[in-house]
């Protein structure tokens, strides 16, 4: 054998004997031709005009007399699977052959029974001593093909099950060399990840992108430590770009592979509705409704952390109670509605008087509560902010309100009242007492300040020692 123009030159025995298309004895080239298990032809032209017995099996012919000296399409369906006519196919595939001296493809072939089958079909362009033939094998890929199948069927349905589930799933896949990457993601959480399977599939790190910048850094942590310690991967947070923001739940399970490679099993789920019925249930339980305002429950907690930080920093902080002062006859004459507006107005009214790190709350009815921390080390010197502090409210209370009754549009009626507020003040540090001793120390002073005629602020002089 040698190659000559790019063919396979195939020289057979004694040149001078025949036997069929091989010349010379029965030697081994003609050997491995009958015995291959793969039907194996020689076409001349564009006819075959030999073939070895399993191409008589295959095709269930009595003998190969019978199919002998036919065109290729003589053994086919009329068109193939693409609707390409099978006599202008074969030929078109025999001339690619002889131009690139090899080529492979699917073809259907018809069995004498009718029936047809798929094979894989190998054309090598070969010189036969002086003549160019083509050397054909094919290989039954019946079975191979129905496989493919089932599997594209089953991956079919899977991928519907999939779509119809709320949550997204993925299997990421980590190599002992620390990399890894997608070897699978579904459709849904694709969408809510708000990428392209294929981006995904091909870089990994664009998940990153889609993270909030916020908690890009936590999730990209939380992620590596997960893959190094080989331990279950829990992330919620948000994701979202060009001003819409979602929650996402993010979470997988390793399953380590005898390759020493972990598959992460993980699902995608939005968790955003949650969130939101989350925040409302925080609203409700930590913040009054109508002026959304902290309440007392919240006003509480945070009175409790400003006296733990007052231990560390050895800082006073300050408490103003207040009572607004003419507020039921408001409410006696114009009812709740109107009596609502007003505290609405009062309560932005206080929030501009402090700064932001100090609290505003809304205890009850038309009782306020203010928090201060951090003010100073000298107790003379946080006495005097929180005074300066509660002047100024009382000043910005005191000023007129004008309350606009609206039944849709325009506006129905135009109320002025004028409520002033009684304001008792406290200053506290941890050691000197609870935050309940403190609450009731500043309300005692409201109530002084009240008494007195009201629009007034009192100082509590009273101490707490334990």
């Amino acid at each position: 054998m040698a190659t000559k123009g790019g063919f396979i030159m195939l020289r057979v025995g004694n040149p001078g004997a025949t036997c069929g298309i091989f010349p010379g004895d029965q030697g081994c080239y003609k050997q491995l031709f009958e015995l291959s298990p793969d039907p194996t032809w020689i076409i001349d032209g564009n006819r075959f005009v030999e073939c070895n017995e399993a191409a008589i099996k295959t095709l269930g012919y009595p003998s190969r007399d019978d199919f002998l000296n036919v065109h290729p399409a003589k053994l086919s369906p009329p068109r193939q699977p693409d609707g390409e006519d099978s006599y202008v196919k074969a030929e078109r595939m025999m001339a690619i052959a002889k131009d690139k001296g090899l080529h492979r493809f699917e073809w259907i072939h018809t069995r004498a029974n009718g029936t047809d089958f798929v094979a894989e079909v190998t054309l090598a362009a070969i010189q036969l001593l002086d003549r160019q033939v083509i050397y054909c094998v094919w290989r039954d890929i019946t079975e191979r093909k129905q496989t493919e199948q089932a599997l594209a069927h089953s991956k079919q349905q899977y991928d519907i099950l999939v779509s119809k589930i709320p949550f997204g799933t993925y299997i990421l896949n980590s190599k002992p060399d620390g990399s890894f990457g997608l070897d699978y993601v579904s459709p849904r959480a694709a969408e809510l990840l708000e990428a392209s399977e294929q981006s995904l599939l091909a870089d990994v790190t664009v998940v990153f992108q889609t993270i909030h910048p916020d908690d890009r850094d936590a999730f990209i942590k939380l992620n590596q430590e997960g893959i190094e310690q080989l331990r279950p991967f829990e992330w919620s947070g948000r994701v979202g770009s060009n001003g819409y923001v979602k929650f996402l739940h993010i979470g997988s399970t390793p399953v380590p592979q005898a390759n020493g490679e972990v598959l992460w099993l993980g699902i995608v789920e939005d968790i955003t509705k949650r969130k939101q019925m989350e925040e409302q249930v925080r609203q409700l339980a930590f913040y009054d409704p109508l002026t959304h305002l902290p309440n007392r429950r919240l006003m509480g907690d945070r009175l409790i952390q400003s006296l733990a930080e007052s231990k560390r920093s050895n800082r006073y902080g300050a408490l103003l109670f207040l009572d607004l002062d003419n507020f039921k006859a408001l409410n006696d004459k114009h009812g709740h509605v109107v009596g609502d507006l007003l505290l609405v107005q009062a309560a932005m009214r206080m929030k501009s008087c402090v700064r932001e790190v100090d609290t505003v709350a809304r205890f009850g009815g038309d009782e306020f509560v203010v928090m201060m921390g951090d003010l100073n080390e000298e107790k003379a010197a946080s006495t005097a902010l929180a005074g300066s502090a509660a002047e100024k409210i009382r000043t910005a209370l005191a000023e007129p309100y004008r309350l606009a009754i609206t039944h849709g549009s325009p506006i129905d009626a135009l109320i002025e009242h004028r409520c002033t507020a009684s304001i008792g003040v406290v200053v506290f540090i941890d050691r000197e007492g609870t935050h309940d001793d403190f609450l009731q120390l500043a309300d005692t002073a409201m109530y002084q300040a009240k008494t007195a005629g009201g629009n007034l602020i009192r100082l509590s002089e009273a101490t707490c020692w334990s």
